[in-house]
């Protein structure tokens, strides 16, 4: 279970400026191997020699405009097609060490895409720069969730929560796992007026850049593998709300496949959690290092914590120890069985013993309804109550009691004369 990002590769030489680590990429991922290097209004087209599989209407290259978001894994771009100079779209580029979760996204999403509560892949391709070859993913623009699920009113939560519900369950009876459900891999889609309206207005409504230069102390050391400046996210949720996102129904999303299987495929490859569930964190701490891959079992689970942030603003956060599986089994109040042996022998674990009991459980989500109740006067008692005894079945540390995503959607939480909350 890799769970941290890839940050191997060497330093780079000294520069007069340091990144903004809290909304810019490491300088450290731009070299060979990594992320490619971009610039605003830098046109990306496809290898000629890669593109024989693409439609012959496919756009011939993409402009960049600004920036969307970025990880270890990749950089997202606003961008637009350059055959069609109206149509903005989200351009992925794939660090060139990250292939293989672009292979296993672009499979899942055209295995799902009939779904509206999936991202649609409009494109894909492959390209080289730099720093090596890169898979290009082209899809819609999206709203993360992570910067406007706390404007939402519970009526809008839920219906997102539907939405994803429903997402997951024509992922799994397309025969996938999506593998790594969290706040970060969400959206909604943009409301209409943005693809409405031109690339002008919508630029006029991003027209700031918060950027970093990268200026080498020692200008002999200049590489074509680092961009000229580290860039912000735009602000995206600005263009959502001028377009009026916030009035209109909130159209979830499922997001970023890279670790994504089949059902009951075996896969080598280093499976990537941001919020592993118990028996994926419990195989690596407790039994030396020990992967297990995604199954859909866990995604009940990914789902059910992301439904813990979205209602609550609890946050299952990632620890790099195992601590991590102390917080999960408070959620239950119950130590596993099959955990025993290994709680005992850790002495972070043992000596926090006394906070996983039944009572205490029992006493977090009580309390837990009570702040949601408190947020969200317009819920009554009995509603919150169905919220969360679903989250708790969905949180079960035992995967075998959790429900399947059929089961979840048949959840009176669910129920048709209870889609909107007044």
């Amino acid at each position: 279970m890799n769970v941290i990002e890839d940050n191997s590769c060497a330093l780079v030489p000294p520069c007069f400026f340091i990144e903004d680590e809290s909304f810019q990429d490491s300088l450290d991922l731009y070299q060979r191997g990594y992320l490619h290097p971009v610039a605003i209004s830098d046109i990306i087209r496809p290898d000629p020699s890669t593109s024989a599989s693409r439609s012959q209407d496919a756009p011939s290259g993409y402009r960049i405009l600004h920036k969307l978001g970025e990880g270890g894994e990749a950089t997202v771009w606003l961008a637009q097609e350059v055959d069609r100079l109206d149509r903005a779209v989200a351009l992925k580029i794939f660090s060139a060490h990250c292939s293989s979760a672009a292979e296993h996204e672009a499979r899942a999403l055209k295995a799902c895409m009939a779904s509206q509560n999936v991202l649609s892949l409009l494109d894909d391709f492959t390209f080289t720069g730099p720093n090596g070859a890169h898979k290009v993913h082209i899809t819609e623009v999206i709203m993360p969730l992570k910067k406007l699920y706390s404007l939402l009113p519970a009526c809008a939560k839920k219906q997102v929560a539907t939405d994803l519900a429903r997402g997951l369950a024509h992922v799994h009876r397309c025969g996938f796992i999506h593998g790594d459900i969290h706040i970060g891999n969400i959206g909604c889609a943009m409301p209409p007026a943005f693809t409405e309206n031109t690339i002008a207005l919508t630029m006029s409504l991003l027209d700031r850049y918060d950027a970093t230069m990268v200026i080498l102390r020692d200008p002999a050391l200049r590489s074509c593998s680092l961009p000229p400046y580290l860039l912000d996210p735009c602000d995206i949720l600005r263009v959502y709300r001028y377009y009026r996102g916030l009035k209109a129904r909130q159209d979830a999303k499922l997001l970023d496949f890279g670790n994504a299987r089949r059902v009951g495929e075996e896969d080598a490859d280093v499976v990537r959690w941001m919020c592993p569930p118990p028996e994926a964190a419990f195989a690596y701490y407790g039994c030396g290092g020990l992967e297990i891959l995604p199954t859909t079992k866990g995604d009940i689970w990914c789902l059910g914590a992301l439904m813990l942030r979205l209602f609550t603003n609890e946050a299952i956060l990632y620890d790099s120890t195992s601590i991590i599986l102390i917080q999960q089994a408070e959620l239950e109040g119950v130590i596993p069985p099959a955990w025993r042996a290994f709680w005992d022998r850790n002495e972070i674990l043992r000596s926090n013993t006394d906070q996983v009991t039944p009572e205490k459980a029992e006493a977090g989500w009580s309390r837990r309804r009570d702040q949601f109740l408190q947020k969200n006067p317009e819920v009554d008692l009995a509603e919150a109550d169905l919220l969360i005894a679903l989250m708790r079945r969905m949180l079960a540390t035992n995967p075998d009691v959790r429900p399947s995503i059929d089961e979840v959607l048949a959840h009176p939480w669910f129920a048709e004369d209870k889609a909107n909350w007044s």
